[in-house]
């Protein structure tokens, strides 16, 4: 439950590093690219999660869209606002619940990748790179043929 608390945490902070897009506010900083964080984003790696497939989507307007597949087989899709201001990111899910960290924004020198490190308290680090979210993820298709296929092989009493 713990693991699953702090990746929402990260996902959340990573939604909002990338949403208003831009590059850093430090145009010096090493790695730091013409980064815009605007558009559909897939995680490549994260720190200290091993089991987990993220897709993140932000746009113009400041909302995102978060679909994440965490200890469960299936993706859950969570959604709310994000704000990014010096080159940190934030946001609020649409339960109003603040995401558990804000984290600092960077991007690689063509913008094809986006790093999240998380601010406050812990050393979360989240790689994305641009792709986009495969359209059985984003209308659910995938959540109901896995739910369909476990109940096809669920064993029965009767």
């Amino acid at each position: 439950m713990k693991n699953i608390k702090w990746l929402l945490i990260a996902l959340a902070a990573a939604c909002l590093t990338t949403a208003c897009g831009g590059s850093s506010d430090d145009p010096g900083q090493p790695g730091n690219g013409n980064g815009n964080v605007v558009g559909e984003w897939h995680m490549v790696s994260w720190s200290t999660l091993t089991a987990a497939d993220i897709y993140l989507s932000f746009d113009d307007a400041g909302a995102f869209d978060l679909y994440q597949r965490l200890e469960k087989p299936t993706y859950e899709h969570f959604s709310g606002t994000y704000s990014y201001a010096g080159g940190k990111l934030s946001g609020l899910y649409s339960d109003n619940a603040a995401w558990g960290n804000s984290y600092k924004v960077t991007f690689n020198g063509d913008g094809s990748q986006m790093t999240l490190t998380g601010v406050a308290g812990t050393a979360d680090v989240a790689v994305f790179a641009r792709a986009p979210i495969p359209e059985e993820i984003r209308s659910g298709e995938l959540e109901a043929a896995a739910l369909q296929a476990r109940s096809e092989q669920t064993l029965r009493f009767l």
